[in-house]
């Protein structure tokens, strides 16, 4: 498994690396390939020095082969250290099948020099051609733009050759929603015939409801919580515009961002606004056990962003029984039924938004009914055992079995 994201710090690839991990046979021999990151601020309880096996719960063999910061370049950094160790760890430990992903393409110099000789399944979680429109979308100021999407836009030919190549090389891919399915066919020029299609799963244990005394406070004292990357493609722009609108109706509604990113711009944004430091908070990254926890106390988690193919963060806020409000687009009609088990918006529209969020913070009966089934939805849709199942059937296919 080569893991471009991993502990002590991840993002959605990262989670889903890790839920996929755990969930796997234990008749599977796994070996995450990885780097060490350095991010300070990151909460590292829990994980007890370096033995990931008492988090992940299964044996388990880590490859640190390079480290980094959290830099664009770090990708590249990883890519070449991949492109050196991986032949060498082949070597030694006679690997069947390698997963990677796409967003990331950490095997990419191996796959086009020909330097790997066993079968290669690739997990689909976005294109360079949806990161580069979704960033567009925002109409931000190129200077605004967080600095992996600069970096994305100005290499974006590069990239992008590299990415067409090295899709020819892969003979499986697995798509994580229906319209990851169609863009793999329509920017990634594949047969659905190399496309399995699985959905993306969560630890439901790990991400379980709230206790009642913790239900209490949940509904008491309204909070919502953003988790994400600070960037314009989220569409943390349009949901800064529905802040004041929300705090007309409740002013003692407070706003969490967690995450990395660009944090002073978008707070800086939010003080234009006239809004009280007391309203709002940026938290940064937070560690592998803070996430349940924040959104366990959310009254509702709020996803904004101009394109999700299938979000662990409004999976993992479901699987709190946490009411989602979300933009109608990528695969979030996959996972919510408007109403029912969570709330969808039109993209870019801030009043549609904050009216959705007044709604769910001014009924909370209602907003307690989306929770329960939004939860029935992630056990019955979306566990990660169901995603690790799934998976492990796809190797076996891959390698004839």
């Amino acid at each position: 498994m080569l893991a471009p994201e991993f502990f002590p710090v991840w993002g959605g690839v990262g989670s889903y690396i890790i839920e996929l991990v755990k969930r796997l046979p234990r008749n599977v021999n796994v070996h995450v390939v990885t780097l060490k990151r350095n991010v300070p601020e990151v909460c590292r309880k829990g994980l007890k020095g370096n033995n990931i096996d008492s988090i992940i719960g299964r044996p388990l063999e880590v490859h640190y082969i390079s480290a980094a910061r959290e830099t664009f370049f770090y990708n590249l950094v990883f890519q070449l250290a991949c492109f050196k160790a991986i032949p060498k760890l082949q070597k030694k430990f006679k690997f069947d099948i390698m997963h990677s992903h796409l967003s990331h393409m950490p095997d990419v110099f191996l796959q086009l020099s020909n330097r790997i000789h066993f079968p290669t399944v690739v997990t689909v979680h976005s294109t360079i051609q949806t990161q580069k429109e979704a960033s567009m979308i925002s109409t931000l100021r190129f200077s605004d733009l967080e600095w992996s999407e600069k970096y994305t836009t100005l290499l974006y030919p590069v990239i992008n050759f590299l990415q067409k190549n090295y899709v020819k090389r892969i003979p499986r891919f697995i798509a994580v929603s229906n319209a990851t399915e169609e863009l793999i066919k329509k920017h990634l020029n594949v047969e659905k015939e190399k496309i399995s299609r699985i959905y993306n799963g969560v630890d439901t244990q790990l991400f379980r409801p709230p206790t009642d005394i913790e239900i209490e406070k949940k509904y008491s004292m309204h909070t919502v919580v953003y988790i994400g990357r600070m960037m314009a493609s989220k569409g943390l722009h349009v949901l800064i515009k529905a802040i004041p609108e929300v705090l007309r109706f409740f002013p003692e509604t407070r706003f969490l961002f967690v995450g990395g990113g660009n944090i002073p711009f978008y707070k800086g944004m939010i003080e234009k606004k006239g809004v009280s430091e007391k309203s709002f908070s940026f938290i940064g990254h937070v560690g592998y056990f803070d996430r349940p926890k924040i959104l366990r106390k959310a009254s509702v988690f709020v996803n904004p962003s101009f394109f999700e193919n299938c979000s662990l963060s409004i999976l993992e806020a479901m699987s709190c029984s946490t009411s989602v409000v979300a933009s109608d687009v990528g695969g979030n009609s996959e996972m919510i039924r408007s109403g029912k088990n969570g709330v969808l918006v039109p993209m870019c529209d801030h009043t549609q938004l904050a009216k959705s969020l007044i709604s769910l913070l001014e009924n909370e009966d209602l907003n307690k009914e989306i929770g329960k089934e939004a939860r029935r939805t992630v056990e019955q849709s979306f566990s990660s055992q169901k995603m690790a199942e799934k998976t492990y059937d796809t190797y076996k296919r891959v390698l004839g079995h």
